[in-house]
């Protein structure tokens, strides 16, 4: 029998268990389009036997089916268990240990009120009882009785009053001791605010140091591509600032850990996938005569659209790079790491991993981070309409833009040192060449005037003729040489009764479809040039021509 005890003991004190703590160290983050991957590292003191492993300062949202652990040679792992961590979560939290030391003083206040209030009902209770013995023994005479009658109302008055002070007492502190519960729920339910935790069942036959990695993938973090787009004069290459706008809910403040962005998502799915036939066929896009705007003229081509509203001006911030709006100034500040920012390219994506600590809190806030400079060659040339506007916008054409591995985002446009707008540049729109507006030139006067001499109305039988004539100026007061791409238009006829005829359009390029007209003008310093555009409406006089 004793054999039989000992035989049964000797596993259980072979496999008991012994609950070891120790804290994740995060050393990088690869953050995504939507989500990132955060990678721990740590070290352990483990006896021989099975131990359970419980690793601090993890997310407390992750993605279970993601997670990744790895120890030392000679360690098992024998189960892995993820946990929401109450108990770190409120210690890591200022704001949560403050209103736990709110809500302790809350209750002890709350304690001392009904102390006082039960003293007060057991006085309440003993007058009473005094009164009817009173009341009832022999020998009290009138005088006596009088003054225990008054001496129990005026004592039982006190009494119930300040029983009456300490309900209403007692029901404040109870609605505070509420309303603190509720914030400490609402903080420890906030997702920016929730740590995990990681329990590991692992076994060794001696007594070790182990090491450990953890990575797991997290949905509460993404970063959104924005640019500075910046040009010293026409003369010089284009300088494209590459940022990243970082936003993270984590539950961990990332604090000094190197990050990598991915233009890609993750991808922690661990079924091999099957591949399908690839088919492919001709497509027949519809023409676009009109891609992008500036400044309600549209542009084909155009990578984005320039904002010509005033209130744009408050809405980016152009740092150190002209005057900077003090009510933009919330934006976070931005570093460049443009030397230390390496690229890895992939069919699944392309990651820029950068080789400088960075600190990004869990506050679900913009973290921007300017990780990648471009200098690229530029055809700079000027685009106006003049129907629309008397501007002259200068354009950039970038070729070869596929190579700078860019996302949709906004961008700041700086030009000879001055913030000038805001644009937003969109890879999936652009074609060969991406079209960046820097702005408006005012040393570039343009007017279209119409030529009152040379324009009249005629009446032939029952047709009515209207002739219209308008003179173009282009005054080019740069220092420099320009080059001016210019549209306008003359108007077609939805009806075989009504007839125009474009008369005199100065040698532009016609779009008889379209009823687009293009200029391609070498405009010398202090030269002017004029352009005729002349056309004419011939309709039914009973016809009243809308559009003109």
């Amino acid at each position: 029998m004793r054999k039989l005890l000992i035989s049964l003991l000797f596993p259980l004190s072979v496999f008991a268990q012994q609950q070891i703590k120790t804290k994740a160290i995060l050393e990088s983050v690869t953050v995504y389009n939507n989500g990132a991957q955060l990678s721990h590292k740590g070290k352990v003191n483990l006896p021989a036997g099975t131990s359970e492993i419980v690793i601090n300062n993890i997310s407390g949202r992750i993605n279970e089916n993601s997670i990744q652990v790895g120890v030392s040679q000679g360690v098992t792992i024998l189960a892995v268990q993820f946990n929401r961590d109450f108990l770190n979560t409120d210690a890591a939290n200022p704001e949560i240990k403050k209103l736990n030391d709110s809500l302790k003083t809350v209750s002890a206040e709350l304690t001392k009120t009904k102390n006082a209030k039960t003293i007060e009902e057991q006085t309440l209770q003993l007058l009473d009882e005094n009164r009817k013995s009173g009341g009832t023994a022999s020998g009290t005479n009138v005088t006596e009785l009088a003054k225990l009658t008054e001496y129990y109302r005026t004592k039982n008055a006190e009494t119930r009053n300040a029983i009456a002070a300490l309900n209403l007492s007692e029901e404040k502190q109870n609605n505070r001791l509420t309303a603190l519960q509720q914030q400490i729920a609402e903080l420890r339910n906030n997702p920016s605010q929730q740590l995990g935790q990681l329990v590991l069942q692992l076994m060794t036959k001696e007594n070790t140091e182990a090491n450990y990695n953890v990575s797991y993938v997290t949905p509460s973090a993404s970063w959104l591509a924005s640019y500075d787009v910046k040009a010293i004069n026409t003369s010089n290459p284009l300088a494209i600032v590459y940022k990243a706008a970082i936003v993270q809910s984590t539950g961990l403040d990332w604090k000094k850990v190197k990050l990598s962005l991915s233009t890609g998502n993750p991808n922690y799915n661990i079924t091999a996938p099957n591949l399908n036939p690839w088919f492919v066929s001709a497509f027949n896009p519809v023409p676009q005569a009109l891609a992008g705007k500036i400044s309600g003229i549209q542009i084909r081509g155009m990578a984005s659209p320039v904002l010509n509203d005033e209130q744009a001006l408050n809405e980016v911030v152009a740092v150190g790079y002209g005057k900077v709006n003090r009510k933009a100034m919330s934006a976070a500040k931005v570093s460049t790491v443009n030397d230390y920012t390496s690229i890895n390219e992939t069919q699944l994506g392309v990651t820029f991993e950068i080789d400088i600590p960075y600190d990004i809190n869990s506050d679900n806030k913009p973290h921007t981070v300017a990780f990648k400079e471009y200098q690229v060659p530029a055809n700079y040339r000027y685009f106006a309409t003049p129907k629309l506007s008397n501007d002259a916008y200068l354009l950039a054409d970038v070729i070869n833009w596929e190579k700078l591995n860019l996302q949709a985002g906004e961008a700041n446009i700086i030009f000879e040192g001055a913030y000038t707008g805001k644009s937003y540049i969109n890879p999936a729109s652009i074609q060969d060449t991406m079209s960046l507006s820097l702005g408006r030139d005012k040393k570039i006067i343009i007017t279209k005037e119409k030529q009152e001499d040379f324009s009249s109305t005629k009446f032939i039988g029952s047709n009515k003729k209207q002739l219209f004539t308008y003179l173009i100026k282009i005054r080019n007061t740069k220092k420099e040489a320009i080059e001016v791409f210019l549209k306008d238009q003359y108007p077609l006829s939805t009806e075989s009764d009504i007839e125009i005829e474009l008369l005199e359009s100065s040698g532009a390029e016609v779009n008889k479809e379209t009823g687009m007209l293009s200029w391609k003008l070498k405009i010398a310093p202090n030269e002017t040039k004029t352009l005729k555009l002349s056309y004419s409406v011939k309709a039914p006089k009973s016809k009243i021509i809308t559009g003109l």
